[in-house]
């Protein structure tokens, strides 16, 4: 950021209120407020400026509320500056539907200093929180910098070509808070990127109604906790479709898409669909009842998990409760350390064209998945017989004995559910190879992972060259 817009906020640095505390705020009289108008109120806070490369900016150095009965249009083609804990709280109709496109920033360039003390600000600008509950607000051609959007409204929002780049974590729990229960927000051919907190997310007991679509989201979750780039909670319609989420490989703790249920929600639905999700930790994750189809999408190396026994899954399924239900058919899923992982649910079809309650056509292709020298296509750590026909697995030779070798089920535990994974796809062959970080070749191991020096005394269930092989 340039130093004449760090000078605007040194200039007007105060001790402020946190985020949403307002100090300035419209009497609602049904007045039509910009930003040009409140900058020509000496007690807005709001003050117009030039600044390299931009037209026209204006500085927030105080917290703005539109109140209930009026309005708020949008200035376009603008820069929008908030200082220091500084929030844009819209409880008015608002149309922020731009032609040229306007920019959220920050103040701050992050070398600030106070003029006072001469000390470091750690400078936290917060952004928007939309209010309205007049009507659904509408957001078009906005880019936002380092601040966030957050909705606290029933009407919900949609947002259509807008940007998020590097959020700070200052206002609600992403750059984009969903909220509150049931609010339904739509948001298409958006670009999420370097933000501190998920690019999307929502309080775990917020079901919200969510299309998703042609989007894409790269580095997100900054912070690297356990918090995906899309951290969603279950509603009766959750839709991604055509979005790419591609994560950081330092980033060791962030997953792709998280979509969870922990509030025992019933007649919810999901639907993933035509996705590119790689690099992340994990792929796509279910957690908690749920209906969800899982459909032609690229799941690829979703591997960046230090322990393999904590994540890594192109797709886990896991719900203690086994009321989730879930069809996935005609992915891609390939270099994850685990290909899919089922816990618990109550009906998991990765294939079954023919008779079933949840048909699915199977199609999926899975290649190079795996960890600690041993293949992984399906991992049923539940007690369901699961459906996997009319798929292509990672084997030389497409059959039963070489499939067995890329499946954990009942054949190798018991008291796990059995895979039934015949017929597969076709008689095609997938050259397959594990990584050299990851592969043990030319040596064989029971399933306790010890070491067998002597191949001619092994029976039974071996992993032999990082396979598992039946003998």
């Amino acid at each position: 950021m340039n130093s004449t817009k760090n000078l605007l906020a040194a200039t007007l640095l105060t001790l402020l209120p946190v985020c949403g505390a307002s100090a300035y705020k419209t009497p609602g009289n049904g007045t039509t407020y910009t930003l040009q108008r409140l900058s020509e109120d000496g007690t807005s806070g709001v003050s117009k400026h030039h600044i390299e490369g931009a037209e026209t900016a204006f500085l927030l150095s105080q917290n703005d509320t539109i109140a209930a009965g009026d309005h708020f249009v949008m200035d376009d083609g603008v820069t929008v500056l908030f200082d220091d804990q500084v929030t844009l709280v819209i409880e008015g109709e608002a149309d922020f539907r731009l032609e040229k496109g306007s920019m959220f920033d920050s103040a701050f360039d992050g070398s600030e200093t106070d003029p006072l003390s001469g000390q470091h600000v750690e400078a936290t600008p917060c952004g928007i929180v939309i209010d309205n509950e007049q009507s659904q607000t509408a957001f078009a051609r906005c880019t936002f910098y380092y601040v966030g959007l957050r909705c606290t409204t029933s009407k919900g929002m949609t947002l259509d070509g807008c940007t998020f780049y590097y959020h700070n974590g200052a206002l609600g729990q992403a750059a984009l808070t969903l909220g509150p229960d049931e609010a339904p927000f739509s948001i298409r051919n958006c670009h999420f990127e370097g933000c501190t907190k998920a690019a999307i997310a929502g309080a775990a007991n917020f079901r919200n109604p969510l299309l998703i679509e042609d989007c894409t989201f790269e580095n997100n979750s900054t912070l690297n906790r356990n918090v995906p780039q899309l951290n969603l909670t279950v509603a009766d319609s959750v839709v991604i479709r055509r979005c790419t989420v591609i994560g950081n490989p330092d980033l060791n703790m962030v997953g792709g898409i998280g979509i969870s249920n922990f509030i025992g929600a019933t007649d919810v639905h999901a639907l993933v669909s035509n996705c590119t999700v790689a690099d992340n930790r994990y792929g796509i994750a279910l957690m908690g009842p749920s209906d969800i189809r899982i459909e032609n999408n690229k799941i690829l190396d979703n591997r960046y998990e230090t322990n393999a026994n904590n994540g890594g899954s192109g797709i886990n399924l896991y719900d203690p409760y086994q009321m989730a239900t879930a069809v996935v058919a005609g992915n891609t899923i390939e270099g994850n350390l685990w290909g899919i992982t089922i816990i618990g649910c109550k009906d998991v079809n990765l294939g079954q064209p023919t008779s079933s309650a949840i048909q699915s056509p199977g199609g999926n292709v899975f290649k190079d998945n795996g960890n600690n020298g041993m293949l992984y296509d399906v991992y049923n750590n539940s007690t369901l017989t699961v459906y996997a026909q009319n798929n292509t697995w990672n084997v030389s030779e497409q059959t039963p004995e070489q499939i067995e070798s890329v499946i954990f089920h009942k054949v190798d535990d018991k008291k796990l559910g059995e895979v039934i994974f015949w017929p597969a796809a076709d008689d095609a062959s997938v050259d397959f190879q594990l990584s050299d970080k990851q592969a043990n070749r030319r040596r064989t191991f029971n399933l306790n992972g010890q070491l067998l020096d002597n191949r001619s005394l092994s029976r039974g269930i071996i992993i032999e060259d990082g396979r598992k092989v039946v003998r």
